[in-house]
């Protein structure tokens, strides 16, 4: 087993992913929560931004757009190929790294402001090995903006769709080379390792709600705006948070924490 490497199918993750409302949904959701949670006098000035595995550069564009510095990794070579061309207006200039490699092997302490890291835990073997890099990357007083593929979803998805053999035998990884996660996390164990690394968790948002449980033909009578304004309505509240296709965690590293 190892980490999901995306080259050969990077075309196809950007347009099935991003090329439609489900990645729409997703991004703007987490513009809006971070733009809403993140301290004002953080952002006020320019920040460190880790976009930690941030494939094409959605989440990196948004920061580089308001002037902050942006380093952003992924395992996959197609894919930082796709985010070059996605910040090409900042390739040339001071404000964007980009580097090939895992998370588990950037070389940083300490160094930045906010983490992201969308999407990824899914993808990984050892979670608690990519969270412990994560925490490692942060400042002191510094926030991780973290978003995974949620299974309570998918036990929910599975049960509105009846598929009672996959339910029963809890086998609910996606056929190797797809676009289904081998390895989606349950809320309360993230948090769980979160706690353990001395992480304090601010915000809980569910992202994908209605969409998600709404049939194909709805969905195509709903607008993205009607099913974004639903979201943002039920997202933060008990039980719902737990419940999205994606759960979108922000974190808080102590001011007083030490590498």
């Amino acid at each position: 087993m190892s980490d999901r490497n995306f080259d050969g199918i990077a075309q196809r993750f950007q347009r099935n992913i991003y090329g439609n409302p489900k990645g729409e949904l997703r991004l703007a959701t987490c513009r809006r929560e971070l733009q809403e949670q993140l301290p004002q006098a953080l952002c006020a000035r320019p920040m460190r931004v880790w976009d930690a595995g941030g494939g094409i550069g959605q989440m990196a564009a948004v920061f580089l757009a308001d002037g902050h510095h942006v380093y952003l990794n992924d395992l996959s070579a197609e894919m930082l190929a796709l985010a070059r061309q996605q910040l090409q207006d900042y390739v040339a200039g001071d404000r964007l790294s980009l580097e090939h490699c895992a998370i588990q092997q950037v070389p940083v302490a300490g160094q930045f402001q906010l983490v992201l890291c969308h999407a990824v835990l899914e993808w990984v073997v050892d979670m608690e090995a990519v969270l412990a890099s994560l925490v490692a990357g942060m400042a002191p007083g510094g926030y991780l903006s973290l978003m995974f593929y949620n299974l309570n979803a998918l036990v929910l998805g599975n049960m509105i769709k009846g598929n009672l053999y996959k339910l029963r035998d809890e086998d609910f990884a996606g056929h190797p080379g797809g676009l289904t996660p081998p390895a989606p996390r349950q809320p309360q164990e993230v948090e769980a390792a979160l706690h353990a690394l001395g992480l304090e968790v601010v915000a809980r948002r569910g992202v994908r709600l209605s969409h998600d449980l709404m049939s194909r033909q709805l969905r195509a009578e709903r607008s993205v705006e009607d099913m974004l304004a639903i979201d943002w309505q039920y997202g933060a509240r008990e039980p719902f948070w737990a419940l999205g296709r994606y759960v979108h965690l922000l974190c808080r590293r102590r001011s007083d924490a030490s590498n």
